[in-house]
């Protein structure tokens, strides 16, 4: 009779070894979810407060200060466009229902997408030097400097905010490592 019952030990210990595999791969991509849901909303939060002070500062200021404000405006509101939509795929996926291909696959995309988005922070320095540059021989020179200037801060935010993601995500690269192997 006991025989009988100790070829199920095997099985009973691979559902076991399966169930422990599955709760540290959803545990992963909660903690993932969690890192992203913080990243938009702190990126929504800075983009509203920065729609909110330039409306009110643009109607006050003039010179290059106004066409400052004014880009801080529309930089924001796309800004608002990707936070809110990734909040929404963030929270209306089950992160811990996704499979360990499915994790891996998201986990490498995500940072695919936020190093490159820290590619086009570079440029947009870039960008923002040469604007300031261009306003100091044309005849658009309020307009440059202040867009320049609001370019500036709204992509060293952005890289600040890009690079700490990428830095807490690879920080968890490590994870997925012994799920992969186990």
């Amino acid at each position: 009779m006991m025989k009988k019952y100790l070829c199920l030990l095997p099985l009973l210990l691979l559902c076991l070894t399966a169930n422990a595999q599955g709760s540290a791969i959803a545990a992963f991509n909660l903690k993932q979810a969690e890192t992203l849901k913080f990243g938009m909303l702190a990126l929504g939060i800075w983009a509203l407060i920065n729609i909110l002070i330039s409306s009110i500062k643009l109607t006050k200021s003039s010179r290059n200060k106004r066409f400052f404000f004014q880009m801080n405006i529309y930089w924001n509101i796309v800004n608002v466009i990707i936070a809110g939509g990734s909040l929404y795929y963030i929270l209306s996926v089950d992160p811990g229902a996704r499979t360990l291909p499915e994790s891996v696959e998201f986990h490498f995309w995500t940072l695919k997408l936020l190093y490159l988005s820290i590619g086009l922070d570079l440029a947009f320095l870039m960008l923002a030097a040469y604007l300031k540059e261009r306003s100091l021989s044309s005849p658009k020179a309020e307009q440059y400097l202040g867009y320049g200037q609001s370019i500036t801060l709204q992509a060293l935010f952005l890289l600040v905010l890009d690079i700490t993601l990428v830095a807490l995500l690879e920080g968890r690269a490590d994870q997925l490592l012994p799920l992969i192997q186990g």
